[in-house]
């Protein structure tokens, strides 16, 4: 790990009653001690620690930069666990880089300058003295970039640990089991062949049934922390444009008579409930008339495949428009009809809509109850609107966000394709020790297990991995 002496500003840039500059590393005090003067005369190292002193800060050359309250952290009681000072200065983007700059200045007198630190270098680091593990590193950043109270909420669960308490207990269990295999390899005359019988078959099928359980949670769990995918799509001129408008109060999609008026998906955020949505306005489903409107539709039919939820736009006031059924048949998340512009005369009714239904939609249109999958809407007079938002949470977490607010969740995508690695390889060995394999198998695949669970929390963490967590932070965090 690097022994350099850091230093950013950790408050973000404009205007404020307060900001700070934060300096971690084994220089941190003698960096700032020179510049710092404390109204009761005492030096910086001779402060307590974790206590705020006034006094003023002054340039390298000498002049004054500010009234300033400094608190050091001796190491290895700081978030960082190296040794921090923080300086609380007034706010202000300009007047915070002075004090950057002047630190940065002066750090040139030591013998190893400081250096300005990276994009999550302070979690970073933090991570790598053991402060935290990966998974409450990735909380922070979650925490600080949340859009809505749910994503709030759970940022705030796994910064507690939840998360890494469920995957340590994991660990544990295969970490036992694996034990029981190593030792039935380094000493066989004292072991049986293959360990446990029942009581080890019914402990790994234990183990598999938790990590399920976990793995249930991954898709409920991306959507608090990051949004939810929510992806208008249907014919032209149906009222997509009109709906997202009404939607989000505002005109931000351009609405016209004109066939083909959207080209390309336009993104929009909302928070309903507390949870953030992430609708996406999309190109009309239909033979396009050029190559960029082509484009438009191919990847509005991405999108209404992708989403966590579709809402699919029909017209109710002119027939009903067979072709843009056919994106029921790929979708993979929930689907919503919303017939629009509820303000005028219907030609069809429920009855039509679902003869019209492509085959591979009307088994799902029986078993999820039609009725139960149509919201009927005016973007217009905004008829209905306030119950399609009701419908969307409803349906994005499918009345479960009490619960998901209790338990452990899987909040990113690398935490999924850990857990998935983990569940595969449990799944080998359970297979491995149902046909009497050897307990060298056996051990190889609990071996990988461990490991996958162990990248979730960094006990065995890809140093790529590692890189691509912090470097979606801001710089002073």
């Amino acid at each position: 790990m690097s022994s350099d002496t850091i230093v950013a500003v950790a408050t973000a840039p404009g205007a404020a009653g307060v900001g700070v500059v934060r300096v971690s590393g084994s220089d941190a005090v003698a960096l700032v001690a020179p510049l710092f003067k404390a109204s009761d005369g005492r030096a910086l190292a001779d402060q307590p620690p974790r206590f705020l002193a006034f006094g003023k800060l002054f340039r390298p050359s000498g002049g004054l930069l500010d009234e300033v309250m400094v608190v050091r952290f001796a190491a290895p009681n700081s978030f960082t666990g190296e040794d921090v000072v923080e300086v609380q200065s007034h706010g202000g983007t300009y007047h915070l880089r002075e004090l950057q700059a002047a630190l940065l200045e002066a750090s040139k007198s030591l013998p190893r300058p400081a250096r300005l630190a990276r994009p999550g270098e302070y979690t970073q680091r933090a991570f790598l003295n053991g402060k935290i593990d990966l998974t409450r590193a990735e909380a922070v950043a979650d925490l600080i970039q949340s859009a809505s109270s749910l994503a709030r909420e759970a940022a705030v669960r796994q910064l507690g640990g939840g998360l890494q308490r469920s995957i340590e207990g994991l660990r544990v269990q295969t970490l036992g089991l694996l034990a029981e295999c190593e030792a039935a390899c380094d000493f066989p005359e004292e072991h049986e062949q293959v360990p446990g019988g029942a009581d080890f078959s019914g402990r790994l099928e234990a183990l598999i049934l938790q990590l399920d359980a976990l793995l249930d949670t991954a898709r409920m769990g991306r959507m608090l922390s990051q949004g939810v995918r929510v992806a208008l799509a249907g014919a032209p001129n149906v009222g997509k444009s009109s709906l997202l408008n009404a939607l989000c109060n505002e005109d931000r999609a351009i609405v016209n008579e004109e066939p083909g008026t959207t080209r390309d998906w336009l993104e929009v955020r909302l928070a309903v409930q507390g949870l953030q949505v992430l609708l996406y306005d999309t190109a009309g489903l239909r033979d396009a008339a050029g190559a960029v409107e082509a484009e438009g539709v191919r990847r509005a039919w991405g999108l209404a495949r992708e989403a966590d939820l579709l809402l699919l736009v029909l017209d109710s006031s002119v027939p009903l428009q067979a072709s843009a059924l056919e994106v029921l048949r790929d979708a993979a998340g929930e689907i919503l009809l919303v017939l629009n512009k509820s303000d005028l005369r219907a030609v069809w009714d429920l009855k039509d809509l679902s003869a019209a239904l492509p085959s591979g939609a009307r088994a799902w249109a029986a078993g999820a109850d039609l009725k139960g999958h149509v919201a009927h809407v005016s973007a217009r007079t905004r008829d209905g609107l306030d119950a399609l938002m009701e419908r969307i949470f409803e349906m994005a977490l499918q009345g479960r966000s009490s619960q998901m607010l209790e338990a452990a969740a899987l909040t990113q995508e690398r935490h999924e394709h850990a857990a998935r690695d983990a569940r595969a390889s449990l799944a080998r060995a359970r297979a491995a020790h149902a046909s009497g394999a050897g307990v060298e198998l056996l051990a190889v695949d609990l071996r990988a297990a461990l490991d996958a669970l162990g990248e979730i929390v960094g006990a065995t963490p890809r140093a790529q991995v590692v890189e691509e967590i912090f470097r979606r932070f801001c710089i002073g965090k």
